[in-house]
């Protein structure tokens, strides 16, 4: 089997349960006509319905975590293209770590550990510039701000593993590997545009509720959505080109 095509399977999985959505929707309102009442389906195969869907088209492809998806995936790219992703299943495979990949695991949790303590100065009086005006933990930048500051964290131990370990000797060397994290990952990428479409035609159809879904069930299903097709490439899908069996 073509393992270009297994990439795109999520996106058309994802197309086929929105054309699905509507087309349930439509025969609902088929039967209300023929039973001349109304089972609380609205039909978006209808005047209204593609009003709403062409209104609502962008805010539902808005309302998809684009910047945290952007993050995952540089990061993704990031901890690949340094070494550490392929040292880390030597491990798991049992193999011993190499003199050099000792050093780059010595070098990467110095690190880590100096991004930690980067973080709690920045937390502390008189440097406090991470907890906000009112001082509120909960409120404070550093919770908000907690996809940003992971990613830095991510790039500041991904780049010192990479630089002991060889992978990285510039910036353009960073840089691609982040550029071939978005290429591996473009189909879970295009997979988004159709998943951000299913739980809002699901709602105002009236799907959701005939399904006894709730609106903060319906957000946590969204999510799995989004995260699905990137699962998918990540465990199923090699990157030598051939299938996972």
């Amino acid at each position: 089997m073509n393992n270009r095509r297994t990439l795109y399977y999520p996106a058309v999985t994802y197309l086929l349960l929105l054309v699905c959505v509507w087309l349930f929707s439509w025969l609902v309102g088929v039967v209300d006509l023929l039973r001349v009442a109304h089972s609380g389906i609205l039909s978006l195969v209808s005047a209204e319905g593609v009003r709403w869907a062409l209104r609502s088209a962008s805010q539902s492809v808005n309302s998809a975590p684009w910047a945290a998806i952007m993050l995952f995936t540089a990061s993704l790219g990031l901890l690949a293209g340094s070494g550490l992703v392929k040292s880390v299943r030597g491990v798991l495979r049992g193999a011993s770590l190499t003199f050099v990949e000792r050093r780059a695991w010595s070098m990467a949790a110095v690190a880590f550990v100096l991004y930690l303590l980067l973080l709690f100065v920045c937390t502390v009086y008189p440097w406090n510039i991470l907890l906000g005006v009112t001082g509120d933990f909960y409120t404070s930048t550093i919770v908000q701000g907690r996809g940003i500051l992971s990613f830095a964290g991510v790039l500041f131990v991904a780049v010192a593993f990479g630089f002991i370990y060889g992978n990285y000797r510039s910036l353009i060397d960073v840089l691609r590997s982040v550029g071939a994290a978005f290429s591996r990952f473009s189909p879970a990428l295009i997979a988004v545009l159709p998943a951000s479409g299913i739980m809002p035609c699901a709602s105002y159809s009236g799907v959701l509720m005939l399904l006894d879904i709730t609106p903060q069930d319906a957000a946590v299903l969204a999510d799995i959505l989004y995260l699905l097709p990137f699962v998918y490439i990540m465990f199923v899908v090699r990157n030598d080109g051939r299938e996972r069996r």
